[in-house]
């Protein structure tokens, strides 16, 4: 009977981590998990030893990922894969959604880091292993040995990555109703415009940003019912905005526009139109590079509203703040900072302050 198993070979995860009908598995060579009900370690071993951190040496550590009644070493249903890959893109985007920026080196992850193989293996020689690759025409199938071949970790990948999660987020997106499907759109486009690849440019990315706005708030193209839509879903969220060294710019290039946040509308939709439509145009308060870091913190904070809203999540306090605190990240260029200064950057300040706010409501209830 064909064995299979399902697994993350670029990230991390301590210990058992179940969500759900997800299960997340660490993996260790030689030691972890051990030996399952329908797979070995050394077969785990045999299939992993084909992932590389760099030229001969393979993967020591990875996660092996589980799904419904479905685990490591059973055959797998076509109908089983497809949900394995819709929640890599769900479990991906709770990894991004609490991700911090300008943190330098610390924590960091991007789509690519949850990347997921699903691998047929005989238990006889589990280093022996056939893989398909698309083509326009169709596709194509190799046989390689893990002996002659090794997929290597994409640089753009960090090789300590370990797997966080906003696991209330998950939880919820695993569960997602019929009704909200077009989150679950609007997450892939995100997803994928968050890989760090040097294969995608910057302004497809901010495409397919704008994309993923357009699924999530179930709206056309145009700039006014982008803003229209933001407008109408942050209308009980009482904004927050600390004056800045670009807000001034922000109201000078948008005017007669009510917030920073609809005048960063209006200046992303133009942004996207020249990245989609080849227009040489000037004057943008900001280039792709940062409109893409405030994306990264304002969509997925976005995505939990539209949830909250659908009773899908219930936001949590410090999300809440950190909404209201949005603009703040607006009144600064994020890249405009000095690394060997002794400040802290603007957007991790304007993080900290959304968390004081929080604990500083905790103290007042008490």
């Amino acid at each position: 009977m064909p064995s299979v198993i399902a697994f993350l070979p670029w990230a991390f995860v301590k210990s058992i981590v179940s969500v759900g009908p997800l299960r997340l598995l660490p993996y260790r060579k030689g030691s972890l998990p051990g030996d399952l009900p329908h797979v070995t370690q050394a077969n785990i071993d045999g299939v992993l030893d084909a992932y590389a951190d760099r030229p001969n040496l393979p993967i020591s550590r990875g996660t092996l990922v589980e799904l419904d009644g479905w685990q490591s070493g059973m055959d797998i249903t076509d109908e089983q894969v497809a949900r394995l890959f819709r929640t890599r893109h769900l479990l991906g985007f709770s990894a991004l959604a609490q991700r911090e920026l300008f943190q330098q080196q610390f924590g960091y992850s991007n789509f690519d880091t949850y990347t997921l193989v699903i691998q047929h293996f005989n238990p006889e020689a589990p280093g022996t292993f056939s893989f398909t690759v698309r083509r326009r025409d169709g596709m194509s199938q190799h046989l390689w040995g893990s002996d002659e071949f090794a997929f290597h970790r994409p640089l753009h990948v960090d090789g300590r990555a370990q797997i966080a999660l906003d696991e209330a987020l998950l939880s919820a997106l695993l569960n997602l109703p019929t009704t909200h499907e077009h989150v679950y759109e609007a997450i892939v486009e995100f997803n994928l415009a968050n890989t760090d690849s040097s294969d995608v440019p910057d302004h497809v990315e901010v495409v397919m940003c704008k994309s993923a706005f357009e699924w999530l708030l179930q709206i056309d193209s145009n700039a006014k019912s982008f803003t229209a839509a933001l407008n109408a879903l942050l209308l009980g969220i009482n904004l927050e905005a600390l004056d800045g060294p670009i807000a001034a710019k922000w109201r000078s290039r948008w005017p007669n526009t009510k917030s920073l946040l609809n005048a960063w509308a209006k200046d992303f939709c133009a942004v996207r139109g020249m990245s989609a439509h080849g227009t040489k145009k000037r004057g943008f308060v900001w280039s792709n590079r940062q409109h893409l870091a405030f994306v990264a913190i304002f969509f997925p904070l976005l995505t939990k509203k539209v949830l909250a809203d659908g009773g899908v999540l219930t936001m949590s306090e410090g999300d809440v703040e950190k909404l209201r605190h949005v603009e703040t990240y607006l009144a600064h260029d994020p890249f405009d900072f000095d690394w060997y200064s002794d400040e802290t950057h603007p957007w991790s300040e304007a993080s900290s302050v959304a968390k004081f706010a929080v604990l500083s409501d905790a103290m007042t209830l008490r």
